[in-house]
């Protein structure tokens, strides 16, 4: 048989009163700070899953934030390609109403100066704007994507825009919309303002052409592998099995490179050799999308194309007008909706992911909140149910403490 002592007696009420002080400053920590755990010893698997949720909120409101970014982006290129298409209208119309026999010279040198304004205008668009950073150049986001050269043709009264050169580069920024996924938020300049199809021509005969070592070229971002004893022939089908918009042929001994889609070619020799020098197509020190004064090039862009057709109207060239730039400018239209099309798609592709990670937010936000927030009322009864135990425990203490001959003493 146990002896219970007045010792132990006090032992057990002083531990039981110990205990209900801590478990009432455990609820009124609580009740203040709105969480079940202040610390992760108290709780390590809901402490664990709190960060974790946290965590991915944080990320959802990353990824937020970029998708936001990139529609915005995307708006003010939407925007600007709008115009271009509007302009390329009004300048079919243009065009159409010069090539008609009834007009004048002089009629038709009144459309070029309009036909004129509307290029000036097509090259502010090109170089629109967005956080003072170029739209429409890749990666080169500090310049102009296009700067036009200008001089004083013979047949026009004033000094006009020439050319249009393509300062930006072909770099697509990609932005984290979801874990692992990136998306495009601009696109380049060479392909939005390009018209039909591009290719070159080489100016050097390559017939029994052979690599003489290893090197490397690029082609619209993609490089290519060319080995030592490499014929033209396998160069060529190193190329046509890239996985890239182009293809390679020979013709007439000379090699010939043309884009499958509308946009400008960016060739590169990139390391070990150069092979685009040796086969005609560019020469040294030349900007990726320029090429020989002896090759051949095939392609225009939009600008070339209305620079032809103001060209036309003051030289009144009526056969030009009515048959290849007609032609050459519905195939410049024809990319610029396609384009207009992309925006769309990727427009529309943000809005999905958008819903999905706004829907995600709510309810990680409320898994969270049951997670690491108390229940207010429950709490709140809890503490008043400890606080009236507690009251009675030091009620209860009090009878059962019997005083001491100390006390009789006092």
């Amino acid at each position: 048989m146990i002896r219970i002592t007045q010792n132990m007696m006090k032992n057990d009420i002083v531990y039981n009163l110990n205990k209900h002080e801590q478990n009432m400053d455990s609820l009124q920590n609580s009740l203040s700070t709105g969480k079940k755990v202040r610390l992760p010893h108290e709780n390590p698997v809901a402490a664990t899953n709190a960060m974790l949720y946290r965590s991915r909120i944080t990320e959802i409101r990353k990824f937020i934030d970029n998708i936001e970014e990139g529609q915005a982006r995307l708006n003010i290129t939407e925007g600007a390609v709008r115009n271009v298409t509007d302009i390329l209208h009004r300048v079919r119309e243009l065009t159409i109403q010069g090539a008609n026999g009834t007009y004048e010279r002089n009629d038709r040198a009144k459309i070029a100066v309009e036909v004129n304004e509307l290029l000036n205008e097509l090259v502010e668009i090109s170089n629109t704007k967005f956080k003072n950073e170029s739209i429409f150049a890749g990666f080169k986001v500090d310049r102009n994507a296009f700067e036009a050269l200008k001089s004083k043709p013979d047949f026009a009264d004033r000094e006009v825009i020439t050319k249009v050169v393509y300062r930006g580069d072909i770099g697509i920024q990609q932005r984290e919309i979801e874990q692992q996924e990136y998306a495009g938020i601009n696109l380049a300049g060479n392909n939005i303002f390009w018209a039909g199809n591009d290719g070159v021509i080489g100016g050097t005969n390559v017939a029994g052409f052979t690599a003489a070592n290893n090197q490397k070229i690029r082609i619209d971002g993609k490089e290519i592998q060319i080995n030592a004893g490499d014929t033209i022939n396998n160069i060529v089908d190193k190329i046509n099995n890239a996985n890239i918009p182009v293809r390679a042929s020979v013709s007439n001994n000379r090699l010939v490179i043309k884009t499958t889609s509308p946009h400008q070619l960016w060739l590169e020799d990139i390391g070990g050799g150069n092979f685009f020098q040796q086969t005609g197509i560019k020469d040294p020190n030349q900007p990726p999308n320029e090429t020989s004064a002896s090759a051949t090039r095939l392609g225009q862009s939009l600008f070339d194309v209305i620079i032809n057709i103001r060209d036309s109207l003051w030289k009144n060239d009526i056969s030009s007008l009515g048959s290849k730039d007609l032609g050459n400018l519905d195939a410049a239209l024809d990319n610029v909706l396609k384009n207009l099309a992309e925006i769309g798609a990727r427009t529309h592709r943000f809005e999905t992911v958008m819903k999905r990670l706004n829907t995600d937010e709510v309810d990680m936000t409320d898994i969270l909140s049951k997670t690491e927030n108390i229940d207010f009322s429950k709490v709140v009864m809890d503490l008043q149910m400890l606080d009236h135990i507690h009251r009675s425990a030091l009620a209860v203490g009090a009878k059962i403490m019997r005083p001491t001959l100390i006390d009789f003493l006092r």
